[in-house]
């Protein structure tokens, strides 16, 4: 039986004005939206064995890494029965194509969009959208309950660190290298939606321009977008276009995010101006 995912949960503990507008959108379009936040972690069994085991390998602090596992613990509470459903963040613009998602039977793989640069895949899968159910929830957390039970012994996690530290300064191990590790250690059945070859135009993120197998044109450092009304199209130099369902205004894009959502297209293209000239600013004094 094909697997069509209508229900989206979603993890959000923070007072941000970017959440209501993505909720009222997603609901327009027929999805049902949970919402879970740290209530669903108190007295979570699974999730304080994760915080006992827990062993820190980023730059980031401690408090910020395990945030970004708690959704899955808070999430897996929630969910009840087999239906499939999607996990996103709230920090995304969802068009009316993402409605096509409803339609996508994904037959119980996985499917998560997976970081490019120059020499291939970066070994981290984005949770911003990613397809799963039950099944597949429950064999992520039980994975990763293991990697860091065992590590004190195994060092396999702090091996993995040093290794790829040498490669990409600044390496952190967060929930997105568990993701792609738990992949390919448990063979899980996997797409990426980061490829032109997905059809249903999901973001990576707004500012990487690499995917499987193209190269996105840009502008301001970002995505060139052509918007025509609820309309976003993408433009690949291979010569491919892409509508989008799905722009993830990650890190410093988030705060126009809610601007965005508003149509206040004009905005949206000063800030991305500003923001590019802030981060070539300091790229040129290191």
């Amino acid at each position: 039986m094909a697997h069509m995912p209508q229900n989206i949960h979603i993890f959000e503990t923070r007072a941000v004005n970017f959440l209501k507008p993505y909720m009222d959108k997603a609901t327009s379009l027929g999805f049902n939206v949970t919402l879970s936040n740290n209530v669903q972690l108190e007295g979570n069994k699974l999730f304080k064995e994760f915080k006992d085991a827990y062993v820190h390998y980023s730059t980031n602090p401690p408090e910020f890494e395990i945030a970004c596992f708690a959704r899955y613990f808070a999430i897996a509470s929630m969910v009840t029965d087999d239906e499939p459903f999607l996990l996103t963040d709230t920090d995304i613009y969802i068009t009316k194509a993402f409605k096509d998602v409803q339609a996508y039977a994904f037959n119980g793989a996985f499917v998560g969009s997976e970081g490019f640069d120059a020499n291939g895949s970066v070994g981290q899968i984005s949770p911003h959208c990613t397809f799963w159910d039950r099944a597949l929830l429950m064999n992520f957390i039980q994975f990763t309950l293991t990697i860091y039970k065992t590590e004190p012994e195994t060092s396999f996690l702090k091996n993995y660190y040093e290794a790829e530290s040498l490669k990409y300064p600044g390496f952190c191990i967060s929930d997105m290298n568990l993701i792609y590790l738990w992949i390919q250690a448990n063979k899980v059945p996997y797409i990426n939606s980061n490829s032109t070859k997905f059809p249903l135009g999901i973001d990576h993120n707004l500012s990487t321009l690499l995917c499987e197998d193209d190269e996105f044109k840009h502008f301001a450092g970002r995505k060139y977008l052509q918007i025509q009304g609820d309309k976003i199209t993408c433009y690949l130099k291979s010569g491919k276009t892409q509508d989008m369902a799905l722009l993830h205004f990650q890190g410093s894009y988030k705060p126009v995010l809610a601007r965005f959502y508003m149509g206040r297209y004009a905005k949206f293209i000063y800030f991305s101006l500003r923001n590019n000239y802030r981060m070539s600013r300091k790229i040129f004094s290191k």
